[in-house]
Order: C-alpha cells, then structure tokens, then sequence
C-alpha cells in the first residue's frame, strides 16, 4: 500500500499558514516538555517530525518570499495586563516534598548483620557431655 503524502503549504492562503505557524508552535512547546521531562519520547519524536516537515517546505520556497518564522512571544497583550503578566511569567519554583527519615536497620533471625552462625561466642553443646 502506498504511502499518502500530504499537499505542500500553500503561501497564498493565509489561513491555513496561520494553522501551520500554530502546529508549529504547538510542536516547539512539545519538545520543550520533553527535555523537562513532562513528555514521552514518542510525543517528542512526533514533535520533531512536524517541526522538521516545516523546515523542509521553507527550504524549497524563494528566500526572498519566505514569511517569517513564528515566534511564540509574536502575540502580545495589551500594556494593562503587562503587570500580571511579568509575575505569571516568571519560572515557579518546585516545592520539594521532606524526605522521610529512613527506619533503622534491625537485624532479624533472618538477616544477621553481624557475623556469620560459624562465628558463635560459645561451642555448640554436644550430646555426650
């Protein structure tokens, strides 16, 4: 069975650049997650696969008529919610659970700890004593 190929971007429909530009996006923000650990190798590599059919379709159109690539941070907010924002924005820091303090070892019947049951303080008692 044959492989199905998708159309190639058209650069004269503005809607659907602005679909790619967003999966694009979409696609970086993924790959992010990866490298954080908040994503699966599986959704990183789909990622990569969309980031780089992009790349491939911008190499084959004129340099001089390519759009510029998108960018993230392109849509910005008005100036009133820039005060929010800068707070929202910046990284959170983790809140890092205590860690438990491990119970101490004791040793069972099972697990000694010290030396081994040859090693006895006292001879085994024989019979014929």
């Amino acid at each position: 069975m044959g492989r199905i190929r998708k159309h190639p971007a058209s650069h004269s429909r503005p809607a659907e650049d602005d679909i790619r530009n967003q999966e694009v996006l979409r696609a970086n923000r993924e790959l992010a997650a990866y490298f954080k650990g908040r994503r699966t190798e599986r959704e990183a590599r789909a990622a990569l696969k969309t980031i780089k059919a992009f790349i491939r379709d911008r190499e084959h159109s004129d340099p001089a008529a390519r759009r510029p690539l998108p960018i993230a941070g392109a849509v910005r907010e008005s100036s009133k919610g820039a005060g929010s924002r800068a707070a929202a924005s910046r990284p959170r820091r983790r809140l890092l659970r205590p860690v438990a303090p491990r119970p101490a070892l004791v040793p069972t019947p099972s697990t000694p700890l010290g030396p081994g049951p040859e090693s006895r303080e006292t001879p085994p008692k024989n019979d014929e004593e």
